[in-house]
Order: C-alpha cells, then sequence, then structure tokens
C-alpha cells in the first residue's frame, strides 16, 4: 500500500475541492485511487481521489496536491481538516 505524507490541508472556494498537500512516502498516486482518512481524525475512511497536481509554493519547492471532493466528506462532519497535518494517510488503488 502506497503512503502520502500531508503537510498542510486547504479548501479550495468555488470548487468545493479539499487540498492535500504533501509528498508521497512510498509508491504513486492517481485520480480514482483511494486515500484513507482515518477513524482517530474523525475520518470517514476511504475516499475517492478526484486530482492529483503539482503545485508550487512561494519557497520555490513543488509538492504533490491531492484533490478530494468536498461533499465526500460529508459523512465526517466533526472532522477537523488540520488534524490530517503531519500524519502519513494510506493510497489504496480500486
Amino acid at each position: 500500500m502506497a503512503a502520502f505524507w500531508c503537510e498542510k490541508v486547504f479548501y479550495v472556494p468555488g470548487q468545493d475541492l479539499v487540498a492535500l498537500v504533501g509528498a508521497m512516502e512510498s509508491g504513486y498516486v492517481r485520480p480514482g485511487f483511494f486515500i484513507g482518512l482515518p477513524p482517530e481524525v474523525k475520518g470517514p475512511g476511504w475516499v475517492v481521489i478526484r486530482d492529483v497536481q503539482q503545485v508550487p509554493f512561494r519557497d520555490g519547492r513543488t509538492r504533490l496536491a491531492v484533490l478530494l471532493d468536498y461533499d465526500a466528506l460529508s459523512a465526517a462532519p466533526l472532522m477537523e481538516f488540520t488534524d490530517l497535518e503531519g500524519r502519513p494517510l494510506d493510497v489504496k488503488k480500486v
């Protein structure tokens, strides 16, 4: 199973997306794969990845952004997105 290290989480207004920004620790990630948002952070479990993009930041580094539909997270209304920061998240194919 692949692992994504989540550095930061952002809401993308106007597109109803949540961006998990970080880097792959192992394996790879593609749109249509699933990412695990664990119960210990009140996450909904496995969520479909809508898109994956390389995003340049002001510090000159490029990071990986895993994009999720905000509606897919409605099953976890108590989840704080910032609780995902600084932790590895499992990634799997369908």
